[in-house]
């Protein structure tokens, strides 16, 4: 026997399946689970095990999933392998196995449905391989009810001998409450040769991977195994009720352990979702009904909610508060205060004491310290200084409908707009300018000057009395 656990590690992550029970469109890897597909998280937990190579095998639905991969780069080189038609777990492997002709090393192989499993758990996986000098190693776990996983056969011994899919298994072999979540690491090329050997003869026709422990166990291989302490992290993913599980269980790990470990003060644990991608800075309050997923930093001191939506990159300082907002790929800066209902978008930057208030909307822009916008405008595409203060209903005019282009307003420091006013990009508002309330601006405003753009007023006396009359007159007329 040859000891195959060498220091080179690849993964492959099988994602052909196509998810029946979903009762989807979506591949069951490219639904979501706290901001990130299923897909993704098993990449992200693949990347922690710093291996050279992913290979991902995909089936149905194939495009789409090769389009997210393509999309969605992994910190690890990917390739992708299609197995057509899918004939079982050991079919898939029989797809990247010429991809592997001078691969020797540990091959971690993976079904790409477990969410929760994390990138820790695979490492402990892959030590106990490497430290064991095993041919085959899987991961098993304990469950009440087994389901349709495959059971754990072991000797007097308590060495695993094989696994037995729960449609081929007996009364006795089903009630087996260790289970098989299907996820290996074998010595390659070693476990090569085990290919060639799988049979179909079974109900389902398929190739089943779990043979290749049979075969081990027949040639006098090592097999190691290490077993999950909770089940639920290995748990697959097989129906939209278990998707809504396995979020919700991904919530409250996330959550105790910002309470525990971050001094996070969460206040409904059951109204809150956070992906454990979030970090948060001690005494920071999260308020009822926030969703936060992504890769966000939350500083220290801050109140994020009630009813707050933060999703991609976004980092928020010290000492800020984001109430009842949508917040999107955005920076804030420390002692902020965004909302309620403010809406920043992609490529925001609020610098330190910035006020965005209700109804505002900021897309690609920069705005600088002490700024305040504070109700009912819209700043898109633009630089706002030191400062500025933008009145209510303020519109910054970026997009040209008929060019299709958006063009940039640039507001200086300590430069101020009235109520109502409209900025026609390109303009700039140099430092110290003010806008008169109602004015549309289609000119650089020079340092310390007013623009302003009314007709004059004209006040028609008796207008309303007359007005009256005329409509009266007008009933009457129609009553005849």
């Amino acid at each position: 026997m040859k000891d195959g656990s060498g220091d080179r590690t690849r993964v492959v992550l099988l994602a052909a399946g196509q998810g029946k029970r979903m009762k989807s469109d979506l591949p069951k890897v490219l639904h979501e689970v706290l901001g990130k597909t299923i897909l993704g998280r098993l990449m992200a937990a693949s990347d922690e095990l710093k291996p050279e190579h992913i290979h991902i095998v995909i089936g149905h639905e194939a495009e789409q999933v090769e389009k997210f991969i393509q999309d969605n780069p992994s910190a690890t080189p990917v390739s992708t392998h299609l197995q057509k038609p899918q004939l079982g777990t050991g079919h898939a492997l029989m797809q990247v196995a010429p991809s592997l002709k001078d691969f020797k090393g540990t091959l971690v192989v993976s079904v790409a449905d477990t969410p929760l499993l994390t990138g820790a758990t695979f490492k402990s996986l892959v030590e106990a391989h490497k430290e064991s000098k095993a041919v085959v190693s899987l991961l098993t776990t304990d469950v009440d009810d087994a389901k349709n996983y495959g059971r754990i056969t072991r000797n007097e011994k308590g060495e695993v001998t094989g696994i037995v899919e729960h449609k081929d298994a007996t009364e006795a072999q089903r009630a087996i409450k260790e289970i098989n979540p299907a996820i290996y690491c074998f010595a390659w090329p070693e476990v090569e040769a085990a290919l060639s050997t799988l049979k179909n003869d079974n109900q389902q026709k398929e190739y089943y991977l779990t043979d290749v422990i049979g075969w081990a166990h027949k040639n006098s291989h090592k097999i190691a195994s290490a077993k999950v302490a909770d089940w639920r992290e290995v748990a697959g993913i097989n129906s939209r009720l278990e998707l809504s599980e396995a979020i919700r269980l991904m919530r409250d790990i996330t959550v105790n352990n910002l309470a525990l470990e971050s001094g996070v003060t969460i206040v409904d644990t059951q109204g809150t979702w956070i992906s454990p991608e979030v970090k948060i800075g001690k005494d920071t309050v999260v308020l009822p009904g926030c969703y936060l997923a992504g890769e966000i930093e939350i500083g220290q001191k801050c109140t994020i909610g009630p009813n707050t939506v933060m999703k991609g990159v976004v980092h928020v300082g010290d000492n800020t508060t984001v109430a009842q907002s949508l917040v999107q790929n955005s920076d804030i800066g420390s002692n902020c205060k965004v909302g309620p209902f403010s809406h920043l978008r992609e490529h925001t930057v609020l610098h330190d004491q910035v006020k965005v208030g209700n109804f505002v909307e900021v897309k690609k822009s920069v705005i600088n310290n002490k700024t305040n916008a504070s109700h009912l405008s819209y700043i898109g595409d633009s630089t706002l200084g030191s400062g500025v203060n933008i009145g209510a209903g303020t519109i910054t005019a970026n997009y040209d409908h008929i060019t299709k282009k958006k063009e940039r307003t640039t507001i200086c420091d300590g430069a101020s707009t009235g109520s109502n006013s409209v900025l026609v990009a390109p303009v700039t508002l140099e430092e110290g300018a003010v806008v008169a309330a109602g004015t549309v601006v289609t000119k650089t405003v020079p340092k310390g000057a007013l623009a302003i753009t009314r007709t004059p007023q004209k006040n028609h006396e008796g207008w309303a009395e007359e007005r009256k009359r005329k409509a009266e007159a007008a009933k009457l007329e129609a009553a005849k």
